[in-house]
């Protein structure tokens, strides 16, 4: 979704894009992603979201940077042995909603990541350490189908990396992230946008739109203004069954090459001790779902119904609720 993430993120890869996100999560996940690029660069994401109850997830989360290497000279220009270098960081977050629910008022979430930082070039080594901050506000303001989010995350704080006497600045990003989403139809349609201040590369805006077909197929494209080679598009696409989510993403470089992003999500099975039995907290949601239909609160209960079948993808029960909520609602 051309890297609009600080409003949308809402499983274990929101450690990435605003930690507060993970306040969304329902069930435990393990998320992985491999990031192929151009000129022998790879970049691999591991990150495993635990809820603790509703709205309170915990966080461990790997990313490692991989480059090819590169060639080496000595100071009279001859050839010496390939020059490596990579770089890894291991971080822990923690993500919980402070206000609201999203429905009645306004929700809003906040998240903390810390992670410990190490670059090696050549040989030599240096650590450092990195905080991210969120927050994630969700408003579902009447019954016309509509969801705002409004998000904001601030990516990689710390003193930098420092080789010998020289100091590296680390790539920290500003992101100020705005979401709609609505529901023709049954499906979901999400718009996103995020204008971004980095560090390393300025200013610029990220745009990006998602159709979920049945909660099964995901269809996405996106787009990246400031990028100085290729155009700027991206595409992607999503599969998901009950307890297994694959995505492929896909942006041109020009003359560069592409980059191919694989992800693998999986739900993780067996409840979390500290939380209540999972079918309770489905059994809660689909019996609100069918007091909101009593009240003639139709898009609220479409919404109790959506939530079900995140819990329970594939519920027939929360199906039903949802096809009866949409025709009532578009009357």
């Amino acid at each position: 979704m051309g890297e609009s993430g600080a409003a949308v993120a809402e499983d274990a890869y929101a450690a990435y894009w605003n930690p507060a996100g993970l306040a969304l999560v329902p069930f435990p996940q393990l998320a992985a992603t491999y990031n192929r690029s151009f000129a022998g660069v790879d970049h691999q994401y591991l990150s495993l979201a635990w809820p603790l109850r509703a709205g309170s997830t915990l966080n461990l989360n790997f990313t490692r940077l991989g480059v090819a290497p590169l060639d080496g000279f000595d100071a009279q220009g001859a050839r010496t042995a390939g020059v490596e270098a990579g770089a890894q960081a291991l971080g822990v977050g923690y993500g919980r909603t402070l206000l609201g629910d999203g429905v009645d008022a306004p929700m809003l979430n906040a998240g903390l990541g810390l992670k410990g930082v190490r670059e090696n070039l050549a040989g030599a080594s240096a650590q450092t350490f990195a905080v991210d901050l969120g927050l994630l506000t969700v408003w579902r303001p009447d019954q016309r189908g509509s969801e705002w989010r409004l998000g904001f995350s601030a990516l990689n704080l710390g003193p930098g990396l420092k080789f010998d006497a020289e100091q590296a600045p680390l790539p920290t990003a500003y992101r100020l992230g705005l979401a709609w989403r609505i529901r023709p139809r049954g499906d979901v349609l999400t718009l996103s946008a995020d204008p971004v201040l980095s560090r390393d590369e300025g200013i610029f805006a990220a745009f990006g739109v998602e159709y979920a077909v049945w909660r099964v197929l995901a269809l996405r494209l996106g787009y990246r203004t400031g990028q100085e080679i290729g155009m700027g598009f991206r595409g992607g696409v999503g599969f998901k069954l009950k307890a297994v989510e694959i995505d492929y993403a896909f942006a041109p470089f020009g003359e560069l090459g592409q980059m191919h992003r694989m992800g693998l999500t999986v739900r993780l099975g067996g409840a979390v001790q500290t939380t209540p039995p999972e079918e309770r907290a489905l059994k809660a949601v689909m019996e609100r779902g069918a007091r909101l239909m009593k009240e003639g609160r139709y898009y609220e209960a479409l919404l109790e119904y959506d939530r079900a079948l995140g819990l329970d993808p594939g519920n027939r029960s929360a199906l039903e609720g949802m096809r009866r909520a949409n025709e009532k609602f578009e009357k």
